[in-house]
């Protein structure tokens, strides 16, 4: 194996993400090795010389491997908040739906607080995704004008408060429905299925975002 395979696959090694994006980081660091070693090789180098110098120059690999693992962090951070930005409009609008269904009489006119912990709980459901668009824009923003780790903070805020909100609308739907009576939840089978839906949606995010930071 030379210089530059075992570099890879010391930086490999060290890096924890998706297969997608880490190919990515690996790759671009194997053209620019290959290419800084072309370079020493045309200027009278000899090949495995070469390779050694041009590993030397990109710098120690559990330097690299920091910056590129920050970089996979940010991926995956984008990533989370497109599934989250698309996934709670479209539960909400199930959820909706599925109110037209099932014999909500039986149950008699809910109290005025229950109205007033659902809209709170509307409004959390809504503000969830409207923070993940803001930090995509703030964090492209950033990108441009003060470099990736301001952009990575913006993103993982914004992560951590859209997720945050999302749970804690989850909360507030369950726990005030289950205060005054939980067989709303189940009225009808759509109701049950988009209630069962929408928790492990949240799960699966809050899982998502914290098993990243685990390893990031």
């Amino acid at each position: 194996m030379n210089a530059i395979e075992a570099y890879l696959g010391d930086l490999d090694a060290r890096l924890r993400g998706p297969s997608s994006a880490k190919n990515d980081l690996l790759t671009e660091a194997r053209d620019g090795l290959t290419d800084a070693a072309e370079a020493y090789r045309a200027g009278g180098v000899d090949e495995v010389e070469a390779e050694r110098r041009a590993v030397a120059d990109f710098g120690p690999a559990d330097l690299i491997a920091g910056d590129y693992q920050a970089e996979l962090g940010l991926r995956r951070d984008i990533r989370v908040l497109w599934e989250l930005i698309v996934g709670v409009p479209l539960l909400i609008l199930a959820w909706d739906l599925a109110r037209g269904f099932g014999d909500w009489s039986r149950f008699g006119d809910p109290p005025s607080w229950y109205h007033r912990a659902i809209g709170a709980a509307d409004t959390l459901a809504v503000l969830s995704p409207a923070v993940a668009v803001a930090g995509l824009l703030a964090a492209r923003l950033l990108s441009r004008r003060a470099g990736g780790p301001f952009a990575a903070r913006a993103v993982s805020w914004s992560l951590a408060g859209a997720v945050g909100l999302n749970l804690l609308a989850v909360a507030t739907y369950g726990g005030a429905t289950g205060l005054l009576e939980p067989a709303r939840l189940i009225v009808s089978v759509p109701c049950a299925v988009g209630s069962g839906i929408w928790i492990l949606f949240s799960m699966r995010l809050t899982v998502a975002a914290r098993s990243w930071r685990a390893t990031a």
